[in-house]
């Protein structure tokens, strides 16, 4: 006898993501896979009938039955006599398929979070140090990231002594391929010289005359809009 998960698949796993592109029944083919894969359902468990999942998620029962008779064709799930459906008998089941969707699926996000990071101006090792520190707060630190630095937050900046603040003007600045060298007049008449990304400059919109705030985290000057 197989589980009955009923509400609790509907509802947990049968899913749509909205920003997802891909059509409803290709979604639902992948989150059935991923969760047999995840062992969030097991050999045996009843899914909702096409008509059940349908009005649930607002779909037309055509749609439905389309990934359903996917997944039947592939051996993901079989037909109940008298109706409905289940997951398939592990020894039918073919784990290294699973296994790949799984993995499909990991890259997907990774991919979305990349995209989306390097297009809001982001550099790759302060998304990589997002993705870190996320990981870390979740009881799940990443090695490897240990010397990956995070952006500086506007939560961070009050934590900040004020004797490691430093204001100025931008004197001059000197652009290369790569990275971007911005002088610093402070208050007192000194230069202070920080070396940037090109990206960051143009995040900053810098230029010579700008107010800018220089904070100084240990070996490392992190800058930021100032003021005059």
């Amino acid at each position: 006898m197989g589980r009955h998960p009923g509400a609790d698949v509907a509802d947990l796993v049968l899913q749509l993501e909205i920003d997802d592109p891909a059509p409803a029944y290709i979604q639902l083919e992948r989150r059935v896979r991923l969760a047999i894969a995840d062992g969030t359902l097991q050999p045996g468990d009843r899914l909702p009938s096409v008509r059940q999942l349908a009005g649930k998620l607002g779909l037309a029962p055509n749609t439905v039955g389309r990934a359903y008779a996917e997944l039947a064709r592939e051996g993901v799930i079989v037909a109940k006599a008298g109706g409905g459906s289940e997951v398939a008998p592990r020894e039918s089941l073919d784990r290294s398929a699973l296994a790949r969707s799984r993995q499909d699926r990991l890259r997907m996000l990774a991919r979305q979070a990349a995209v989306r990071g390097l297009a809001l101006g982001f550099e790759p090792n302060e998304i990589i140090g997002a993705v870190g520190a996320e990981l870390a707060s979740r009881g799940h630190p990443v090695a490897a990231l240990a010397g990956v630095r995070t952006p500086l937050g506007p939560d961070e900046e009050p934590l900040l002594s004020t004797r490691n603040r430093l204001r100025g003007t931008v004197a001059s600045i000197r652009v290369g391929d790569v990275l971007a060298e911005v002088s610093i007049k402070l208050g007192d008449g000194s230069i202070m010289v920080a070396a940037i990304t090109r990206s960051s400059l143009e995040r900053l919109s810098l230029a010579e005359g700008s107010a800018v705030t220089g904070y100084v985290k240990a070996t490392e000057i992190v800058l930021g809009p100032g003021r005059t």
